[in-house]
């Protein structure tokens, strides 16, 4: 039994999750490691690489650069700069907030990218590429913990060399690398779960045929069923026995151009709930802008409610004006003990801020259970909030309105919480089961 996904993403976690939450519990293994693999799964290249996992993640300003030079960053970016000329630009891992670095792109005097330093969660520089005139990566090399050259990847040729101290062994792509790390660690292949038409598939394409894989489709369709999923519809991947596919639009299409094909599932996610909704009239909004849409009007015509309003940094004049109000908290520079306190605290969220979504505010206010509503204008995920409470700006006494009664209606506001799962296409662990055969 064993995973095989292609990338980390936070689909392929929210699948990781969900497979857990449902009791397939099994190896996790990712053809890209980007650093920020959940503990718990590996890649190949660590494998081989030995990495180790413990230490914790590098700070923005923690890279060793030569004397005068600088490192100047804030919350979204940083650079690395000599008299005015930038030497690199460091890319920060999510959340972006923490300033926590997952690249570092060293730059040509063009200012093109032409070598890249990565770094994982526990900030060790655990690989390099060299990138061409276009910036795009030719070769990557993976070291390890003593920066060693372990593993080399290229991109033009798709070979990959790997130096095993006495042995250097040579794969001609991705593919074949793969099958012999899947003979070293000798995992249970009778079932295998991938999310990728990519080479995830092309390793079932070389295993032995007989199995009980499923393909979890995390896209849309662009009009017709992609070549390499014919394949599986027409029985030439048999091991393959079903594609199961997380959208329930993407769902749909996938009947209609299949000839509603008995091969496709439906299955959402099964997402982290971290409490109840208490009914409390306490508002939280997190942002790092000082435009909040309408926040003056619902906060004259909504008293009885108390909003709470916090960002990372400094708040300008102008949000440090609305802490005059009776019913307005600020939290500037808010810690993160402060910051997870709201997140219980507070029962409703509004979307309403302008620019940036901090820390996936959307997402983290669904897990908590709290009704979201915004703006057309603000609106940072859709997937977590209901069609029919987003409204034009213009609408606002409606949303007035829709906060006062499911404030004061336990039903209405069960109601409208149904209608945010819905719209999350929520799953649960006996659908995981019947479908996947738990």
């Amino acid at each position: 039994m064993l995973n095989l996904f292609e990338r980390n993403d936070q689909k392929t976690r929210d699948l990781l999750y969900s497979l857990k939450q449902a009791g397939f519990e099994r190896p996790t293994v990712f053809l890209e490691d980007d650093g920020w693999l959940p503990p718990e799964c590996e890649s190949p290249f660590a494998y081989f690489a030995k990495q180790e996992k413990s230490g914790r993640p590098r700070y923005f300003n923690e890279i060793k650069v030569p004397r005068f030079w600088e490192i100047i960053g804030d919350n979204r970016q940083a650079s690395i700069g000599f008299y005015g000329q930038t030497k690199a630009k460091i890319v920060y891992a999510a959340p972006k907030e923490k300033r926590w670095i997952k690249e570092v792109k060293w730059l040509d005097p063009a200012g093109r990218t032409r070598l890249i330093d990565h770094y994982d969660q526990y900030g060790h520089r655990f690989a390099q590429s060299v990138c061409d005139e276009a910036q795009k990566p030719i070769v990557k090399t993976y070291f390890d913990a003593k920066q060693h050259e372990v593993l080399v990847q290229n991109f033009v040729t798709d070979d990959l060399i790997l130096n095993q101290g006495e042995q250097i062994l040579t794969f001609k792509n991705l593919t074949e690398f793969m099958l012999y790390y899947l003979a070293k660690r000798k995992f249970s292949i009778e079932q295998i779960f991938i999310n990728s038409l990519s080479y995830p598939l092309f390793v079932l394409l070389k295993l032995p045929q007989t199995g009980n894989d499923v393909l979890f489709w995390q896209e849309d369709f662009q009009g017709n069923v992609p070549g390499n999923m014919e394949m599986i519809l027409n029985g030439s991947v048999p091991r393959l026995k079903k594609i199961v596919v997380q959208d329930a639009k993407a769902y749909q299409t996938a009947m209609q151009l299949s000839n509603n094909s008995p091969y496709f599932e439906n299955l959402g996610f099964i997402y982290e709930k971290k409490r109840e909704n208490g009914q409390r009239k306490q508002i939280f909004i997190l942002t790092n802008s000082d435009q909040l849409e309408q926040i003056k009007t619902l906060s004259a015509q909504l008293p009885e409610f108390e909003f709470h309003i916090a960002a990372i940094t400094e708040m300008s004049q102008k949000l440090m004006d609305l802490g005059h109000q009776a019913n307005i908290s600020l939290y500037p520079n808010i810690a993160p003990k402060e910051l997870a306190k709201l997140w219980q605290q507070a029962d409703f969220y509004l979307d309403i801020n302008h620019h940036q979504e901090l820390m996936q505010a959307v997402r983290q206010a669904f897990e908590n259970e709290m009704l979201t509503v915004g703006f057309e204008n603000t609106v940072h995920d859709r997937h977590f909030i209901a069609p029919e409470n987003i409204y034009a700006p213009e609408q606002v006494e409606q949303m007035v309105q829709k906060l006062r009664r499911a404030a004061s209606d336990r039903a209405y506001l069960a109601t409208l919480l149904k209608a945010q799962k819905k719209q999350a296409e929520v799953g649960s662990v006996a659908m995981y089961q019947t479908v996947l055969g738990g």
